[in-house]
């Protein structure tokens, strides 16, 4: 257990007793968090996964209801903030908790709101309604390593930077490696900053190995030395096969070691794994009938569910779990999961991000999955957070992780990656025409710049030159190094282009700019432009969803078919925008900046189709896609819709036409399930 202790702030938090807020004694790591917070302090909690890191974030809720100011709980998946909404709802009272994701308003003034942390940073931003922060006390950072996505990460460094330093950051991590410089970078960007470091699981993990049968212990029992003899450690047949699902539950149901995750790294492999097992009921007839009991009340809650493909095995016990489900039907997975009465769960690695389900046992069927840049071993953080899924507090006494032997890699490899510590968060901070256009609104150039010089990615870049201005004073060469920042080198070739376009004037955003400024999208100079165009005037509100979904997809794989085409109108709609996006590209590429604009047409006509009242079977047909892509899609580009009436500047018929557009698509089962 490690703490560093920094600075004390002026003014510090209504002291709550813990012993009243939680029916269990606290660990130490706990109490540690609790005491900075009460003294005033912003915390960096960095803990094993499972180890109980959210009871710091509970614990803020209470000291913040008690002194009636205000909570914000931030997370990094839509899914993940339901979740927390409902469950602090069943523990502080509905009518105390809001829910904000983008597509999602409830409550949005109460005491207690969980957000995904994308609204969150959009907030500090001026975008959309306007917020009091005021009356915030503590803003939650939960799963707060998402900062090293590499899609996402750089919302949590602008969150960090732009958020008020009179509120307290609670920064909630999963083990990292180094924790200590994530907490000193806070402490300089943000103010006082704790960091409670703890590396003790409440519930012990055992390493195992499973080949030809058999479960062989990865490690001696005592210390981190590989137990399996070294010859096994070696041995590769290319010729052996993976371990048959069906074989491996067998065994782990045989040694009690159920329920458990089953990590297989492609949608259709879990469902072949799931098929591997079926016809093998995992239930006692007790089990069974309680299941056929919450099984009637979750379609009652959910009715879509009775068109689960897997409905049948889930009263066997079995479930699929991925991104490639309708979103509605997850939820009483989980649910059923964590009632015990579903006993395996095969899952894609997205289940190990956060939501709630753990397990006896993780089995983690591969250690190499493919990437963005073909096939890759998993990275120790990777293996890390799914591990850290097996071992239930307060109920198993040990949580077992199984490694499946494969051709081609040796038990030395699984070994290697169990003993190997996490891995370090980098900074993906990267400036984007919605940042430069918002600090554009507050501040001048030269305080833009002294905030971007405050981003992680520029923290570690001016350690990365200490070390190396001590290397060269050791070697006698003291040439000083340049104090370059990046960072802000890329906000003025952005600046340039919004100005060749006319949304920045004088260092200040222009009307045009302020359109621009309030959208939440990748390339939010390519959507104001679109938006700015006539094009949308001689459409239908099914035709202007098909033209705005085509500049938010992202590239289809090209084995994807869409049978159903746009009509004309939106055909023409699509020969401006292309206009638009060629010059765009030019006018990037003069000024060397990258940011994406994507077109991509294919999903025009399957967006009409669906907004222009089609059924959901009959747009299934129509796409060869999983149906929680189609939703995904159909997600995103609501999200889109939804922004456009709120958007300053905005002509009033394209907003009203936004809404119709929304109207047609937001039905079941796009809808949002909570």
């Amino acid at each position: 257990m490690k703490t560093t202790v920094k600075r004390t702030r002026t003014r510090a938090a209504a002291r709550v007793d813990p012993a009243a807020c939680f029916p269990f004694p606290l660990d130490p790591f706990q109490q540690q968090a609790i005491a900075a917070l009460d003294a005033g302090r912003s915390v960096v909690v960095c803990a094993p996964t499972g180890a109980g890191k959210t009871v710091v974030g509970e614990y803020a809720i209470h000291a913040a209801l008690a002194e009636g100011a205000r909570v914000f709980y931030t997370t990094p998946l839509k899914a993940l903030s339901n979740q927390k909404f409902r469950d602090f709802g069943a523990q502080f009272g509905a009518e105390k908790i809001g829910l904000l994701t983008g597509d999602v308003t409830i409550h949005r003034d109460a005491p207690v709101v969980v957000m995904t942390t994308e609204v969150f940073r959009n907030m500090l931003y001026g975008a959309g309604e306007p917020v009091d922060l005021g009356r915030v006390r503590f803003v939650v950072l939960d799963e707060c390593h998402y900062i090293n996505d590499a899609g996402r990460g750089t919302v949590w460094e602008e969150a960090i930077i732009c958020c008020p330093r009179e509120i307290q950051l609670i920064a909630l991590s999963a083990t990292i490696a180094n924790a200590d410089q994530l907490a000193d970078w806070i402490d300089r960007a943000h103010g006082e900053t704790e960091l409670v470091y703890s590396d003790v699981r409440p519930v012990p993990l055992r390493h195992h190995y499973f080949q030809y049968g058999e479960l062989r212990p990865l490690f001696k029992q005592r210390g981190r030395q590989p137990s399996i003899a070294p010859a096994w450690r070696r041995h590769v047949r290319p010729w052996d096969a993976t371990p048959d699902p069906d074989e491996v539950v067998a065994v782990l149901a045989e040694r009690e070691m159920l329920p458990a995750i089953y990590f297989v790294f492609s949608r259709r492999g879990c469902e072949h794994a799931l098929m591997r097992c079926a016809g093998r009921s995992l239930l006692t007839p007790e089990e069974a009938e309680q299941l056929e009991t919450r099984l009637a009340e979750e379609l009652e809650r959910v009715p879509s569910l009775r068109e689960y493909p897997f409905l049948r095995h889930l009263r066997e016990g079995l479930a699929v779990h991925h991104a490639g489900l309708l979103p509605s039907w997850k939820p009483p997975i989980e649910r059923l999961f964590q009632a015990g009465l579903v006993k395996v769960v095969f899952a894609t690695e997205t289940l190990a991000a956060g939501i709630n389900m753990p397990a006896r046992t993780t089995i983690i069927s591969s250690l190499g999955k493919r990437g963005d840049h073909g096939y890759r071993t998993l990275t120790a953080s990777e293996f890390l957070q799914m591990s850290g899924r097996a071992g239930r507090r307060g109920i198993d006494r040990l949580g077992h992780v199984v490694v499946l032997a494969e051709p081609f890699r040796p038990a030395a490899e699984a070994v290697e990656l169990a003993a190997s510590p996490p891995d370090p968060l980098l900074s993906r901070f990267t400036p984007t025409y919605g940042l430069v256009l918002n600090l554009l609104r507050r501040h001048t150039p030269a305080q833009a710049e002294r905030l971007l010089r405050r981003s992680f990615g520029q923290y570690l870049a001016d350690g990365h030159r200490r070390r190396r201005r001590v290397r060269e004073h050791r070697a006698g060469r003291d040439a000083a190094l340049p104090t370059r920042c990046r960072y802000w080198e890329r906000f003025c070739a952005l600046q340039s282009v919004l100005e060749a376009y006319g949304y920045v004037w004088n260092d200040r955003p222009t009307a045009e700019g302020l359109l621009a400024a309030a959208l939440r999208t990748e390339n939010e100079l390519f959507v104001a432009e679109v938006l700015r165009s006539d094009l949308w005037q001689e459409l239908s509100p099914a035709g202007l969803a098909a033209v705005l979904v085509t500049i938010i997809t992202e590239e289809l794989r090209p084995e994807v078919r869409i049978d159903v085409r746009p009509g004309r109108a939106v055909a023409r709609a699509l020969e401006q925008v292309r206009a638009i996006a060629r010059d765009l590209r030019a006018a990037q590429r003069r000024r060397r900046v990258d940011v994406p604009v994507r077109l991509v047409e294919r999903t025009a006509g399957l967006v009409e189709y669906w907004a222009e009242g089609a059924s959901w079977p009959a747009v299934c047909v129509a796409a060869e896609m999983d149906e929680g892509d189609i939703v995904h899609l159909f997600r995103r580009l609501l999200d889109l819709l939804q922004q456009i009436p709120q958007v300053p500047g905005v002509d009033p018929r394209l907003a009203e036409m936004a809404r119709a557009a929304s109207a047609a698509i937001d039905r079941e089962p796009v809808n949002e399930v909570l």
